[in-house]
Order: structure tokens, then C-alpha cells, then sequence
């Protein structure tokens, strides 16, 4: 288990996860604004993957750190290869970008980057009107030092000759400016991006000027927040200060729409004290994540809609409570329709039995009716309590407004343990019901986002369970009043027991292969980087376990390993919706055992976050959560399998097609 060659370095797999995503891009069964939708994703995870995953690597190399990770590879030798795989990906974008562009004309869609006659009055007044009192050129002189440039922001760097003088300008492109602009003459849309339409009017810009050449630079910086909680007496104070910085941290990447000459390399570095190596060349689209919200009428270039549904016989009323006390309630989004949720609470917050409502807030959605209705419990007298995460990445600052409003709405308002971030997704409503106190408890997969609920797939499981309840409970005793707990029925939390309950469960599929030849265990996870649980399945596999993994994102496993992992496949599911819940099975000489939970098969999971992993025992619904799993090692139209450290499209050539995602589409949960 030493041999350094029985691990995928986590970095380098997240990169093979975003190509996956890119391939969607020219998937043909999909329709082209969703292919242009992937394009955009891609180059978004990009950005959070340099931010975050690149920044860390940086540091540990500026630090000094050589050591070897379990792959192998020093920091130096990881950033050699991030560079070799995303200059790949990045003329593999551009390539599938223009492909699409292309044949987007072809439905009256023109994405241009020149001036034809028939828009350039358009052009003109949107430069004169909107953009030209939104920039100011900076010429660079003795007096006029290179400007800085904050977090995703774009520039232009322009040289420029006078009177046989030559000159260099910056121009940084307004962050609040729209990033593309549309006109429509009859049945044609033309798309224009705001950087175009600046290179276009480069000349009046710059009058009595003569435009030698111009680059357009877009900046990515460093935005892991270091929150030091420790001795901090606002927490909220204290990530509302972190959040400035994200934007002016240090430069981890420069994108450049064409090879720069000498001249403009060596400005680029000396100014933005960066590398050689920091700076990657794109093309003159160098900023498709604007490209996710650009929208056309014409409805056969989507995704036909499809409708979710309620789980027969439920329906969100005041009845619903009734129901839950006589049924367990599983439901799968976004086949089935997150608002049930929503109306949960909104049905809670009005009900005049319901005493109290406590809820895990990591990520919700901007107009969230999920947090109005707590505001609306509280102001309707009920007791509400919320454990916020305020440090959820890219969240912080929409969770310190929420905090804010529940704050002010009455709400008692928390927000978790020091050291550790709140991932578990838990609603507790406490309802007196005729003198005798009866608690309902929500557990899901993943987050209370109403938005994010209709593309990502996620687990709600909804019980009246006593034992459930006093768990739930617990819970939130445990990370308002860090009143720990050990006498866990039914779930099993990070960071003190979930990782024990893990290899126990798979340790007890060991004994039962050895003794009675067999053992299964299916793993359903986002990631699975956790070096102590893959060695765990390793020695599963050794000892003839059939491991089935289901990993959609980073994995740090190799398969077909001779003597250490024959026994394990590997497969990612990428298509239509991003696949999110974590399901767990364990074949338990038998008695077959799931559970769903909130953590990925990662360290931050099980040792630096509070998560829940609970075990579904309703008959019916375990058969449910059976049959997806199977569905899924099945799907030969999503799937791609790892081969030793490589990825293979899996192909239904020859075979039934299954797809996963559209099965649930066609039939219910």
C-alpha cells in the first residue's frame, strides 16, 4: 500500500473530470445552445480550479515544499503538467467553440467579432453610449504606472505609434458592464461580446493615434479565503472583511487571445509579477463563461423542458404532516420537484401546531422562498433557528445577507463550530400535536438551492421517525450548543464517527468475502480522494470484494492494478444534469444496507466538516435507491470508465442504449 504509483494525483484528475464536461460540448444528441451551455461551464470550472486548486499548488512551491504526494509528483512537476493539460484543453475549446459558432449560423444565430454594415450604427451607439463613459485608457508613462487589475477582470494592452513615439495603453474593461449584447434584423440575431465591440472602436478610443497591434488579457487570482477563526469574536465581521481581498489576491493565471510579441510578455511579467509560465494563450473569445446566460427564441436549440412531479399521493398542504407520520419520503431531483420542499417549510412556517423550524443553510439561491418562509415562521411566532455557513466558497456573500435578514426577521442565527464548515443538509420542524411533540425530519444530499435543484440530481429523504428525530436534533444541539453526542441511532456525523462507520461497514464486507466468497459494495460520490478509504477498498478488493465506484468528479483510485484493485470499476456519469447525491450499499452477507449522506469520499469531508450520513431502511425505498445505482453502472451513454488512470467514453455501439438521466425522465422514481 506504500507504492507511490497506487494514487491519481487530485489536481491532474479534476482536470480530466472538466474534459469530460467540455465533451459534452459536441455531444450531437444534445442541442446546440446546451452545447454552447457546457462550453461556458468549462471555462468557469477553469477559473475556480485556478482560484482555488492552481493557487494552492503555487503556494506550496513559493513555501518550498518538494515532498512527493501519493502520486509521485512534486508541486513543481503537478504544475508542469496542469500547464501541459489545460493548454490541450484550451485549443480543444477553441476548436468546439467555433464548430458551434459555425453551425449556430446556420439557425440565423451569428456570434461575430467583426463589424458587418447592417449592425455597426448598433455597435456605434452602444460603444458611445454605454461603454466609451465606462473606460478610461491608462498610457502607460513615469507618471502613469501599469493600473491594477482585479480578479476575472479584463483589459487591453495596446500599442500604439505617434509622431514616430511609441506608446503602450491599458484598458480595463468595467466589471459592471453587460458582457454581450444582442440585435435582432428580422429573423437574424447577431451576438456581440463587449470586449469586440471595444477592439472595434480601438480608433476612436485612441485618436491621432496609429494602432500597431493590441492584446486582450483577462486576470485570475488567488480567492481561497483564510479565515482564521480562532480568537475571533464576529465571525461575520471577519469573512465580510476576507471577501475584499478575494479580489486582489495574487495572480495565479494570465489568458492572452494570441501569442504576445517579446515586448509585451516581459511588460505583462515585470508588471504583474508573474512568470512565463502563468501565462496561457486562448483565442479572441477569452471569456466564454458569459456565454451560460446568453439566450435565443428558438426553442428546438434547447433542452425540450420536462416537468417534475410530487411523489403519488403527496401533495404540500396542511395534510402533508399526516402523511409523513405514516410514510417515509424519498425523492429524487430534479425528477422530482424540489418545491415540494419548499412548501414544506412554507406550510410549517403558516401551520399553527408547528413549534419550531431548524435548518442547515450551505448554499441557496438569491430570491430563496425557502429562507423568506423561515423569516415568515419567525415573524408568525414560531422558534427558528439557523446554522449558516458563511464560509461556503463563492457563497460567503450571499449567506452574510441572509444572516443579516434572518438576524433581523428574529431568527436565532449560528453559525457552527470554529475550525469546521456545516455541509450537512438538516430541516427539523417540531410540531405539538395534541399535547404529544412529534419531529419531522428533512436529510438530503445536497443543498436547499432552488435554482441549482433543477440541473443538479440530489436525494431528499423526509421521516416522522422518532429515532430520526432525536438524531436530527442532536445535530443542531451539537453545532449550536457543541453538545456532543455518542449515542448515535440512525445517522453518523463527521468529523468524529462517520469515517469509523465507513470502515467498519467495508471492513465487515471483507469478512463476509473471505468467509462466504461474497461482497459488494457500490459507492455513489463526487470525488474520492480520501487516501485512509481508498486504501480501504483496495484491501476490499484484495480480498475479493466486488467494489462498483460511481465517481463523477476527481478520483484518486487506479483501477486494474494487478493484485490491488482487479476488483474494482470505476465509472463517472457526465451528461444533462450534474450528478451530486452521495449513495452508499453495502451487501452485508445479505441483509443489503444503504445510506445516503452529504459527504464525498474526501478528508475536508470526514475530518474538517460537519456531514451526516443516515441508512435507509424503508424496504421499498432501498430497492428504489437499488435500482439507481444498477441504472447507472449500466448507462452506456453518459458514462465513461477509468482504465488504470485513463478515462474511455463508454459506447453503446452494438448494445441497448441505456441513459440514466433519461430513464427518470420517461418513468418515476
Amino acid at each position: 500500500m506504500s507504492d507511490k504509483f497506487l494514487f491519481i494525483n487530485r489536481e491532474l484528475s479534476w482536470l480530466d473530470f472538466n474534459e469530460r464536461v467540455l465533451e459534452l460540448s459536441k455531444e450531437r444528441r444534445f442541442p446546440l445552445m446546451e452545447r454552447l451551455k457546457f462550453i461556458s461551464i468549462f471555462s468557469n470550472n477553469l477559473d475556480e480550479f485556478f482560484m482555488i486548486r492552481v493557487a494552492g499548488v503555487i503556494d506550496q512551491i513559493e513555501l518550498g515544499y518538494d515532498k512527493k504526494d501519493r502520486a509521485g509528483l512534486t508541486p513543481k512537476e503537478v504544475l508542469h503538467y496542469i500547464r501541459k493539460k489545460v493548454e490541450r484543453l484550451l485549443k480543444k475549446q477553441g476548436k468546439y467553440f467555433f464548430l458551434i459558432k459555425a453551425q449556430l449560423k446556420k439557425h440565423s444565430v451569428f456570434i461575430e467579432d467583426k463589424f458587418s454594415e447592417c449592425v455597426s450604427e448598433f455597435c456605434e451607439l452602444v460603444f458611445e453610449q454605454t461603454i466609451l463613459p465606462a473606460i478610461s485608457p491608462v498610457t502607460l508613462s513615469a507618471s502613469n504606472p501599469f493600473p491594477f487589475i482585479y480578479n476575472k477582470r479584463s483589459a487591453f494592452i495596446v500599442e500604439m505609434e505617434k509622431e514616430g513615439k511609441e506608446y503602450v495603453s491599458v484598458v480595463i474593461i468595467p466589471d459592471k458592464l453587460k458582457k454581450i449584447y444582442v440585435k435582432d434584423i428580422g429573423d437574424k440575431r447577431y451576438v456581440f461580446t463587449l470586449e469586440h465591440i471595444v477592439a472595434n472602436k480601438l480608433n476612436e478610443l485612441f485618436k491621432n493615434y496609429k494602432i500597431k497591434d493590441y492584446y486582450i488579457i483577462r486576470v485570475t487570482r488567488d480567492a481561497d479565503l483564510t479565515i482564521e477563526e480562532e480568537g475571533s469574536e464576529d465571525l461575520l465581521l471577519l469573512v465580510e472583511q476576507e471577501l475584499d481581498k478575494r479580489r486582489k489576491g495574487q495572480i495565479v493565471r494570465v489568458e492572452i487571445n494570441k501569442k504576445p510579441s517579446k515586448k509585451i510578455e516581459k511588460l505583462l511579467m515585470d508588471n504583474l509579477k508573474i512568470e512565463k509560465k502563468y501565462i496561457y494563450e486562448t483565442f479572441d473569445f477569452i471569456d466564454l463563461t458569459s456565454f451560460f446566460d446568453f439566450k435565443v427564441e428558438n426553442k428546438n436549440l434547447y433542452f425540450k423542458p420536462f416537468k417534475s412531479y410530487y411523489p403519488n399521493r403527496v401533495k404540500p398542504d396542511s395534510s402533508i404532516f399526516d402523511y409523513i407520520k405514516n410514510n417515509d419520503i424519498l425523492l429524487y431531483r430534479p425528477y422530482n420537484d424540489f418545491s415540494f420542499i419548499s412548501k414544506l417549510v412554507e406550510t410549517a412556517a403558516n401551520d399553527e401546531m408547528t413549534l419550531s423550524i431548524k435548518m442547515t443553510i450551505y448554499r441557496v439561491n438569491k430570491d430563496s422562498s425557502i429562507v423568506k418562509n423561515l423569516i415568515k415562521a419567525a415573524e408568525n411566532g414560531k422558534s427558528v433557528c439557523v446554522v449558516i455557513e458563511l464560509k461556503a466558497r463563492f457563497d460567503e456573500q450571499m449567506n452574510v445577507e441572509w444572516a443579516k435578514e434572518l438576524e433581523n426577521a428574529g431568527c436565532i442565527v449560528t453559525y457552527g463550530i470554529p475550525g469546521l464548515k456545516v455541509h450537512t443538509k438538516n430541516i427539523l420542524i417540531t410540531r405539538n400535536e395534541n399535547g404529544r411533540i412529534v419531529e419531522y425530519s428533512h436529510i438530503a444530499t445536497g443543498n436547499y438551492n432552488e435554482e441549482t435543484a433543477k440541473i443538479y440530481t440530489d436525494l431528499d429523504y423526509i421521516t416522522a421517525k422518532e429515532d430520526i428525530g432525536i438524531d436530527n436534533a442532536n445535530i443542531f444541539n451539537y453545532l449550536m450548543g457543541y453538545t456532543d453526542y455518542e449515542k448515535w441511532r440512525k445517522i453518523a456525523l463527521a468529523p468524529n464517527y462517520l469515517r469509523k462507520k465507513l470502515i467498519k461497514l467495508i471492513d465487515n464486507e471483507i469478512i463476509t468475502a473471505k468467509t462466504s466468497a461474497k461482497g459488494h459494495i457500490i459507492i455513489k460520490v463526487n470525488s474520492l480522494i480520501d487516501e485512509k478509504l481508498i486504501e480501504k477498498l483496495y484491501e476490499a478488493s484484495q480480498a475479493g470484494v466486488k467494489v462498483d465506484l460511481i465517481v463523477r468528479g476527481v478520483c484518486g483510485l487506479k483501477t486494474d492494478i494487478k493484485g490491488v484493485s482487479e476488483n474494482i470499476r470505476v465509472v463517472s456519469i457526465v451528461g444533462r444534469f450534474l450528478e451530486h447525491p452521495r449513495v452508499f450499499y453495502f451487501y452485508d452477507n445479505g441483509n443489503e444496507r444503504v445510506f445516503i449522506s452529504s459527504a464525498d469520499f474526501m478528508e475536508r469531508n470526514m475530518d474538517r466538516r460537519v456531514e451526516s450520513m443516515i441508512e435507509i431502511d424503508e424496504p421499498v425505498l432501498k430497492r428504489r435507491l437499488f435500482k439507481l445505482l444498477k441504472l447507472h453502472f449500466n448507462d452506456n451513454v453518459n458514462a465513461w470508465q477509468l482504465n488504470g488512470d485513463k478515462y474511455k467514453k463508454i459506447k453503446a455501439a452494438g448494445l441497448r442504449r441505456v441513459d440514466s438521466q433519461a430513464y427518470y425522465l420517461e418513468k418515476k422514481f
